[in-house]
């Protein structure tokens, strides 16, 4: 094949052959007896275009391929990553309530029992003041005739009936823990009971 018939070939084909094909169409044209002017070197040259352009698909694919399996890789780690963020947040959420529920279990008897118990001491006072002042010597039950006993009653009742309702349910659900919820409770309503009766 002249390097005319190869230079026209290649305007056809509108790029260079390669050092593999120029050498391989020289080995069929040998091979079919074929002149430099034959009309089948362009259909060889087509041929040959067919030819590498099927041989490269198998790259192109295994490059679009990989191009996307490593989008569908960055989009599912960023869509792990929001979930995680997500579950985090939400474990974070629940165990703030989770606490405050546990919290308020524990910090509303001790409350209250700090209100009765101040209740308790300014009613003491009051009636210490009363007795120096006026001289007389009642018995001590008086200290709960005066509101703060109704008051200190009511708040204890409160308490109580506020345990026993998470106690009931405790104890329907077959929780261990409604024991000590009743316990609990039943320290706040026994005192309750004992001061309003004192100061009735």
């Amino acid at each position: 094949m002249s390097a005319d018939a190869i230079t026209r070939i290649e305007k056809l084909r509108g790029f260079k052959f390669s050092e593999e094909e120029a050498t391989r169409l020289h080995e069929i044209g040998g091979a079919l007896n074929l002149r430099d002017d034959d009309a089948v070197w362009s259909l060889l040259a087509a041929l040959e275009y067919q030819r590498t352009y099927y041989e490269g698909l198998p790259a192109k694919i295994a490059g679009a391929s990989t191009s996307i399996l490593q989008g569908i890789t960055e989009a599912a780690e960023a869509e792990a990553r929001r979930a995680q963020s997500t579950l985090a947040e939400s474990v974070v959420e629940q165990a703030r309530k989770l606490s405050l529920r546990i919290n308020m279990e524990t910090l509303l008897p001790m409350g209250l029992a700090a209100l009765v118990c101040q209740l308790a001491y300014g009613s003491l006072l009051m009636w210490a003041g009363f007795r120096l002042g006026s001289g007389q010597a009642n018995s001590p039950e008086w200290l709960l005739r005066v509101p703060s006993g109704f008051l200190m009653a009511g708040l204890l009742f409160a308490g109580g009936l506020l345990i026993v309702v998470p106690a009931g349910k405790a104890f329907a659900e077959g929780d261990k823990g409604w024991l000590k919820k009743t316990l609990i409770a039943a320290s706040l309503l026994v005192p309750g009971a004992v001061i309003l009766s004192l100061a009735v």
